[in-house]
């Protein structure tokens, strides 16, 4: 796609364990916190009566997806987008892993160009703030994790 509009946002995962890709998609796009939900339903109904798609799942959008990367994306009227994340490959030695979110916008029309104005702003704060929520919640998740099994290993040796 030839992009009028791009941004990339990248961050670092500590971690014990690799994540992949639909991980990712999962943590950032599956559940959201409550105010990008109302930040999505507003949307929603202000582009309405613009003749605007809104509205469905982003897990209905995807178009790709490998251990290492998830594109989804949707193309109407106005405008096509198109976002990638990424998982590199962890670093063994440093223990973690770089992620990140690229999102490509086309425009179609004016409208397309209006609407994307307007919703510029809110789409870099959310990228930006999903993408270290998806790497706070795995980083906990993991700890979580060795926790319980240096838990269970605490219990074994100490049930003989």
């Amino acid at each position: 796609m030839k992009a009028d509009y791009t941004d990339t946002y990248t961050t670092t995962v500590r971690n014990a364990r690799r994540m992949t890709a639909p991980d990712l998609f999962r943590l950032m796009f599956v559940r959201y916190p409550k105010p990008v939900q109302y930040l999505l339903r507003l949307r929603n109904r202000l582009v309405k009566p613009f003749g605007l798609k809104a509205g469905g799942s982003f897990t209905d959008l995807i178009q790709e997806q490998n251990e290492e990367n998830v594109v989804f994306g949707k193309q109407d009227k106005h405008l096509t987008f198109e976002v990638g994340l990424t998982c590199a490959p962890p670093d063994a030695y440093k223990q973690c892993q770089a992620i990140q979110i690229t999102t490509s916008v086309q425009f179609h029309n004016t409208l397309g160009r209006v609407y994307f104005f307007f919703i510029r702003p809110f789409h870099c704060l959310i990228c930006r703030s999903l993408l270290k929520r998806a790497a706070r919640n795995w980083e906990r998740d993991a700890l979580k994790e060795q926790i319980k099994l240096e838990n269970n290993e605490t219990n074994r040796t100490t049930d003989f």
